[in-house]
């Protein structure tokens, strides 16, 4: 039985990042056909990250933004859409786009996604410059709404952990625009998020100093990541990671009993995650009990 067009998307966004050929194949001859403006708009948010960070394939994914933009349902919210994701591809390409006639909005739209896409391609310094040019923008308008924050958000969020997970690799200047990206993807949830999202802007600015190798600092932010999850009855599965930032920040700073401690209590969070969330967060549990020994 064929898949509905949510379920094909919901999919493809599971199988993206290990199957990315297989799935620009499989929306090149399998996708089913949208039914609303906003099922157009989400496939078009798929092609711009699969086509731009996954593959790099700028060309195939304008074309496939082209062909949507004819499409019937095409109502003015995703035809705003298509031209941010044929806009931030080619920026993210070459570093030039036409953006006449833009709204603001558009503009930082497309910056946010073009510098995220330019990091996942390896071109840091343009990555760097698009995201001071839309916090730049954002910065100068004060009543900015949530929807300009939100790609802020995503973005900067993606680009910090892009950066954290270079490790050794990392550049120092590139260390320090880790922790400067961090810090804005949080402050962007404040306006854009819930205390969730914030929460885990906490848990990603913990993890950053610590790669850093700031642990102070990355201990104060766990805390605060943590001292959320109990002020707003968290599900297992914000306690889980917040005390895996706790743990992995003490071990480094030489307190083997709060580690352990800190273990201990992630040992408790995973018994009570479902099955799913279970198999995806074992490997963690794995690698956390082995420092607390």
């Amino acid at each position: 039985m064929s898949l509905t067009f949510d379920a094909f998307l919901q999919q493809a966004w599971a199988d993206h990042a290990d199957q990315s050929a297989a799935v620009a194949e499989r929306l090149r001859s399998d996708t089913p056909a949208p039914q609303t403006a906003d099922q157009l708009a989400a496939l078009a948010r798929l092609v711009v990250h699969l086509c731009g960070e996954h593959l790099g394939a700028f060309e195939d994914g304008r074309w496939r933004l082209a062909e949507l933009a004819g499409h019937p349902l095409a109502d003015a919210t995703a035809q705003s859409a298509l031209r941010v994701g044929i806009a931030s591809l080619t920026l993210a390409e070459s570093g030039h786009a036409n953006r006449d006639g833009f709204t603001s909005d558009e503009l930082t739209r497309s910056e946010a996604a073009a510098a995220a896409i330019s990091l996942s391609r390896q071109r840091t310094d343009r990555a760097l410059a698009l995201l001071r040019d839309a916090r730049g923008r954002v910065a100068a308008s004060p009543n900015a709404t949530a929807s300009v924050h939100r790609p802020l958000a995503v973005a900067c969020n993606n680009m910090a952990w892009e950066l954290h997970d270079r490790g050794s690799a990392r550049a120092a200047h590139d260390t320090a625009a880790m922790l400067d990206i961090a810090a804005a993807s949080r402050m962007h949830w404040t306006h854009a998020g819930t205390w969730l999202e914030v929460e885990r802007g906490d848990y990603g600015l913990a993890l950053c100093h610590l790669s850093a190798g700031l642990l102070d600092q990355g201990l104060h932010f766990a805390v605060q990541c943590l001292t959320a999850c109990a002020h707003n009855d968290a599900p297992p599965y914000e306690h889980f990671f917040a005390h895996e930032a706790l743990a992995k920040v003490q071990h480094a700073r030489g307190d083997v009993g709060e580690c352990a401690r800190h273990v201990a209590a992630v040992e408790a969070a995973f018994v009570q995650l479902t099955p799913s969330d279970q198999s995806a967060c074992r490997a963690t549990l794995v690698a956390l009990q082995a420092l607390a020994r």
